[in-house]
């Protein structure tokens, strides 16, 4: 039975109302009126456009960790996806040639690259290969206008974290990532656990160098309180209690489902938590125009763009109207900034709002991750 316990310098979480369900109401099914269902039919049959405006598609690339096979069926299932779609909406001989320029295109890619993901932009008069640092969906879009952030904005939401075990005498820690826990580290027999910590602290500290993860701890109460209140204790962690040990697989296996069902609320504290960090390392720039100016000096980093801000940006892009000054300046910015290997991510509306919607940790050679007792930490039950 999950219990909960409050311990000395631990804050409880307290979850948002984003997770209660509401009543769902009972929904009549009517059927749809004949004359409406012939409207709709009629609204469907449309000409076949000559010659696209602009396309664009990311797709999951790792040529580098991929045997060749792997690499062609990817292509292969890309092209095949964008000879469908194609074919709904564009002439006979328009839907020839974009598929030709995308197969000589395929002998142009770079398959030692070490990025993760590929974009591509296609206009009638030249192909952009954008090769991007971190994991995506894969996305096809037709428009009048594409940008690089129409696409970079379908990275792959999902969980990836670290997983601490603290047991007596013992500590294990996992990577969980592509929905699988997998035991990355391991001490036994260690009866100081002061050592236990150092030698934890200093794993997690390699494997997760950037802080790039969350670290979730669970364990032994007395360790994961002890380890909280130590001077190796990481940044970034959220501290679990259970009332009983040692930890079980069976337990292990049940707080990690419990981590992945609610990931959009951890990685918003996440989020939180990085950016309170940034701000008291001084590598934290905010707002719109103060993000711009360090984007011109190429500036790198992490970006993290509001929901709703890069809908207005999309928007600007797409109309031509200025919702607000500089808009395509920004996106330009923005693309050369991913171009270099740097990572986006799209934050739930409001997170933002006090730093005015963007936010650039940027990159600084004199920050390093330290092991120092963080105020983020909270219990799950």
């Amino acid at each position: 039975m999950l219990v909960t316990q409050l311990i000395h310098n631990l804050k409880p979480v307290i979850y948002d109302g984003s997770f209660s369900l509401s009543p769902i109401k009972q929904l009549a099914n009517k059927p749809i009126p004949v004359l409406l269902e012939r409207n709709i039919a009629a609204r469907k049959i449309t000409k076949p456009r000559p010659e696209i405006s602009s396309m664009g598609f990311v797709i999951p690339f790792q040529p580098c960790m991929w045997d060749e096979k792997t690499v062609q069926s990817t292509w292969d299932n890309t092209m095949q996806l964008v000879r469908t779609k194609l074919k709904s909406r564009y002439r006979e001989a328009c839907t020839d040639k974009v598929l030709s320029r995308l197969e000589k295109l395929f002998t142009k890619l770079n398959f030692n690259t070490h990025r993760k993901s590929l974009a591509v932009i296609f206009t009638p008069d030249e192909e952009k290969l954008i090769y991007l640092n971190f994991p995506v969906k894969s996305v096809l879009y037709f428009s009048k206008s594409i940008s690089l952030l129409d696409l970079a904005a379908n990275m792959q939401q999902e969980a990836d974290f670290y997983y601490l075990v603290l047991n007596e005498g013992s500590a294990s820690l996992y990577d969980y990532n592509n929905k699988q826990l997998r035991k990355v580290y391991e001490q036994t027999n260690e009866t100081c656990p002061v050592n236990l910590f150092k030698n934890a602290a200093a794993a997690i500290s390699l494997l997760n160098s950037k802080n790039e993860k969350p670290v979730f701890v669970t364990g032994s109460p007395n360790l994961v309180e002890g380890f909280s209140n130590s001077t190796y204790y990481p940044e970034h962690c959220f501290t679990f209690l259970y009332h009983a040990a040692p930890f079980s697989n069976v337990i292990i296996q049940s707080l990690v489902k419990e981590i992945t069902h609610h990931w959009s609320y951890w990685q918003s504290k996440f989020i939180a938590d990085r950016i309170l960090l940034a701000q008291k390392a001084n590598v934290l720039v905010t707002k719109t125009e103060a993000v711009l100016q360090a984007l011109r000096k190429s500036t790198d980093g992490l970006l993290l763009i509001d929901k709703r801000l890069k809908q207005k940006l999309q928007k600007t892009a797409r109309t031509g109207n200025a919702i607000f000054q500089k808009a395509d300046e920004l996106i330009v910015q923005i693309e050369k900034f991913l171009t270099r290997g740097n990572h986006i991510e799209i934050t739930e509306t409001g997170l933002l709002k006090d730093v005015g919607g963007i936010v650039l940790l940027h990159v600084n050679n004199n920050y390093l991750p330290t092991n120092r007792h963080s105020t983020a930490g909270g219990n799950l039950y």
